[in-house]
């Protein structure tokens, strides 16, 4: 029997994004003004402001990002979505590849393990109450994923690698 089990996050925008954004609009402003001002009232001016508006609805929508977690068969997907149209592959492993897993509040979330170098946060936000920690080994290499499962995902872990999933 396929087992088959999925979720989509998004990703919560910070001040980061929202002063990106302003930053992003502000400046075509000041290129079309610029652009007016330096060659009147020409279609090239005309051509330029599509453009710009183009390129900041893309720029900006950029920013809107979701990460799905599936699991298939005993294989643990998590992809990026962005804006809704492209999607890159952050890692697939096999879930008895899995050292630990364990909420990031709990005590086994220690030095050892919050310093190792491949790190992959695909969380609405790291301060959220419900954010959990993968260590994986993939292919001899070792990978900190932070992650936000639901019940459906928990069950279907527990049931594939028991030992290694602690709620602290």
């Amino acid at each position: 029997m396929d087992i088959f089990v999925e979720k989509i996050v998004s990703r919560k925008k910070g001040p980061r994004e929202y002063i990106l954004s302003a930053m992003i609009i502000f400046i075509s402003i000041i290129v079309v003004v610029m652009a007016s001002l330096l060659l009147g009232p020409r279609g090239i001016v005309l051509l330029l402001t599509a453009g710009l508006i183009v390129g900041d609805w893309y720029l900006i929508g950029s920013f809107n990002v979701e990460y799905e977690y599936s699991i298939t068969n005993g294989e643990i997907d998590i992809d990026k979505i962005i804006n809704r149209r492209k999607r890159k592959k952050l890692i697939t492993a096999d879930c008895k590849d899995i050292e630990i897993m364990a909420k990031v509040s709990s005590k086994k979330f220690n030095e050892s393990i919050a310093t190792v170098p491949t790190q992959i946060k695909s969380v609405s936000s790291m301060d959220s109450p419900d954010v959990y920690f993968v260590m994986v080994n993939n292919g001899g290499k070792r990978s900190l994923i932070y992650f936000q499962p639901d019940e459906k995902i928990m069950k279907t872990l527990k049931a594939s690698i028991p030992s290694k999933i602690f709620e602290e």
